[in-house]
């Protein structure tokens, strides 16, 4: 990517705002930081000038004026970079001594703590600023005692310049981060990028690099990879349907159109129409189940059911199946029972529930031969509540048993055998909805079908 476009990336936007957030704070606190130092050299200043004050103030109450002059030459001579300001003035107004020439205009009459600017002989400039204090001595003298800010404008300004030159680095340092960051963030989202453009191009195989690092990325690729696992599957499913369902619906379509046109062609017969519609009537409840049911499953699909959930008792529902199933049973000469464990309840779609449940005991009616057994059972485990469906017949080959719960899939290859191949992909779709796991296993001989759902509040 180009210099110039990843400027314009919101990676690097958003690292340039954190920029800029610290960099205020930055500033504040380095303003903060000259402002005390400022102010400690300040105090530091202060506190010289007092005790220079004090040791004076106590030269003239024991030596009175004569030996304050005499000390403040003193001190001026030894002040070689006459950083020290001393003025003894007399009452009307003739220096007595001192280092500058007049009483400064600034300080006018005031006592206390004053500033003003002395300006030096031969200096150009601003000159140079004094923080002094003033003490006012017996018959109306006056005595100043001063120090030069000049070393501490110098100080204040070394640590400024130290300061604005760590917080330009600082910015830059951040602003080089942010580049190479976002850079290297974005080489994964631009590999993404092409990831699916090849997947829009075609190429369902793609699949998003998973770095092995676990951060956000790799989450994203991996929910990424799932997604399109389960898309390709349902891709695979359609494309392998559509054969099954072309075959499905043409075969008594067609068995249709030739009953009809046997009964033009033929001579008028009351019976024979009679016949012919009973017959095409039948053909027509088998196309409406089939469309039933894959409505059925999509609706099973889908989570606008989330809202028909109730909580129902699961070994009143299989009773209810089971009654439902008696008189088929009893007619093959079946053995059809139900043992239930009573006391327990589930949060269920009772209609699809009851549907799903309905397909296994017909299945297993179905292919179990006479003189078998069903069972359908209700129990609870730790929790969890498991719906099983039990028979005799021939059960499913272990290598079959994912297969056959795809749409349209019958061990029959002829697919001459009654039924759509729907029956196993509505409990497959109603199992999902509930978040219930569905297994298929060998009773030896016969199928077990289990419907394991998870009771969260079910004590262990």
């Amino acid at each position: 990517m180009r210099p110039a476009s990843l400027l314009r990336t919101t990676t690097f936007r958003l690292a340039l705002s954190y920029l800029g957030i610290f960099t205020v704070s930055a500033i504040a606190l380095l303003a903060l930081v000259s402002w005390s130092t400022t102010m400690f050299i300040e105090w530091q200043v202060q506190e010289t000038v007092e005790a220079e004050a004090t040791g004076l103030s106590e030269v003239y109450h024991s030596r009175e004026l004569g030996g304050l002059s005499e000390i403040i030459g003193q001190r001026m001579r030894q002040d070689i970079e006459s950083r020290n300001t001393y003025l003894l003035m007399g009452h009307s107004g003739h220096i007595l001594a001192g280092n500058i020439k007049a009483w400064p205009a600034e300080v006018n009459t005031q006592l206390g703590w004053v500033r003003f600017r002395l300006i030096q002989v031969g200096s150009v400039g601003p000159g140079i600023e004094v923080l002094a204090h003033v003490y006012e001595l017996a018959d109306g003298y006056r005595l100043l005692v001063g120090r030069s800010l000049a070393d501490a404008k110098r100080v204040k300004s070394a640590i400024n310049r130290a300061l604005g030159w760590g917080l330009a680095l600082t910015i830059l340092l951040g602003v080089v981060g942010g580049y190479f960051t976002s850079r290297h963030l974005l080489q994964r989202v631009e590999e993404m990028s092409r990831t699916a453009r090849r997947i829009f191009g075609g190429d369902m195989s793609q699949r998003m690099q998973v770095s092995g690092i676990e951060d956000e990325f790799d989450s994203l690729a991996e929910s990424f990879n799932e997604m399109m696992d389960e898309l390709e599957r349902l891709l695979e499913g359609i494309r392998t349907v559509s054969d099954n369902i072309a075959h499905d619906l043409r075969t008594p379509l067609n068995r249709l159109r030739s009953r009809i046109d046997l009964a033009l062609l033929g001579a008028p017969d009351c019976d024979g129409y009679r016949r012919t519609l009973e017959e095409t009537l039948a053909e027509a409840d088998h196309l409406l189940a089939t469309f039933n049911a894959i409505l059925t499953i999509s609706h099973a699909e889908s989570a606008a059911r989330l809202d028909r959930f109730e909580t129902i008792d699961p070994a009143t529902l299989a009773a209810d199946v089971v009654e439902l199933y008696e008189p088929l049973a009893e007619e093959k000469g079946i053995r059809l029972h139900c043992r239930a464990e009573g006391g327990l309840s589930l949060k269920v779609d009772r209609h699809l529930l009851f549907q799903a449940l309905a397909n296994l005991v017909d299945n297993a009616v179905k292919y179990t031969p006479s003189g078998g057994e069903v069972s359908v059972s209700v129990a609870g485990g730790p929790g969890s509540v498991t719906l099983s469906v039990v028979d005799s017949g021939p059960g499913i080959p272990e290598e079959s048993r994912d297969l056959v719960l795809d749409r349209f899939v019958r061990l029959d290859a002829t697919r001459s055998t009654p039924g759509n191949g729907l029956g196993l992909s509505l409990v497959q779709a109603v199992a999902r909805l509930h978040g219930a796991r569905l297994s298929l296993g060998d009773n030896q001989p016969g199928l077990v079908v289990d419907m394991e759902f998870s009771v969260k509040d079910r004590p262990a």
